[in-house]
Order: structure tokens, then C-alpha cells, then sequence
């Protein structure tokens, strides 16, 4: 399975950093390290450093132009765009590979 988090802005490539970082980044952070280490390919981009990767996927660059910068986090699994607006949970993720 093929899954990329196109990320709002962040400080840095995870959003976990500093004195008091977001939980909900932290446990976002554990999940791509448990995806990849189950074999999965998983990529996080960030429209400053990887735009290129934000105009390569039609659906979320439209859903972009359309919506705005608020859609962001998108999540796309093997191309197709799964979440919206938030992280989602590990089980949506494998929910979405048997759909």
C-alpha cells in the first residue's frame, strides 16, 4: 500500500518539535513509522518543500484549488484521496485498502 500525507504547513517535516508538541502529530509520527515498518510505502510532503508532489496528484491539487489550504492534511492511499481535513486512524487506513 502506497499512502501519502500531504501536510499543512509545519515547522518541520514531522510538526513535532519544540516544548510542547501536538499529540495528535505525535501519534500521526508513530503511525508512519508503524506503516513503514509493516512494509508500506508512505511519504509526507509539505507544499513548501514538495510542491511537486501536491500539482503531480490531480485530485488533490484540484481538491486544493477548490477548497483551499484548509483541506489540508490530505491522505491518499495508492493514489486515491481517503481523509480530508484531519489525520486519519490506523483501522481507516486498512479500511480503505479492502474497500
Amino acid at each position: 500500500m502506497k499512502i501519502d500525507f500531504f501536510d499543512p504547513e509545519m515547522c518541520c517535516s514531522t510538526g513535532v518539535c519544540g516544548t510542547s508538541p501536538d499529540p495528535e502529530l505525535i501519534r500521526v509520527g508513530e503511525m508512519v513509522e508503524k506503516l513503514k515498518t509493516d512494509g508500506h510505502t508512505v511519504a509526507r510532503h509539505m507544499l513548501s518543500r514538495d510542491s511537486a508532489a501536491f500539482t503531480s496528484n490531480k485530485d488533490v491539487y484540484e481538491t486544493m484549488l477548490k477548497q483551499g489550504l484548509t483541506v489540508l492534511p490530505i491522505v491518499t492511499v495508492d493514489g486515491e484521496i481517503r481523509s480530508m481535513g484531519r489525520y486519519p486512524q490506523m483501522d481507516e487506513l486498512f479500511a480503505a485498502r479492502e474497500s
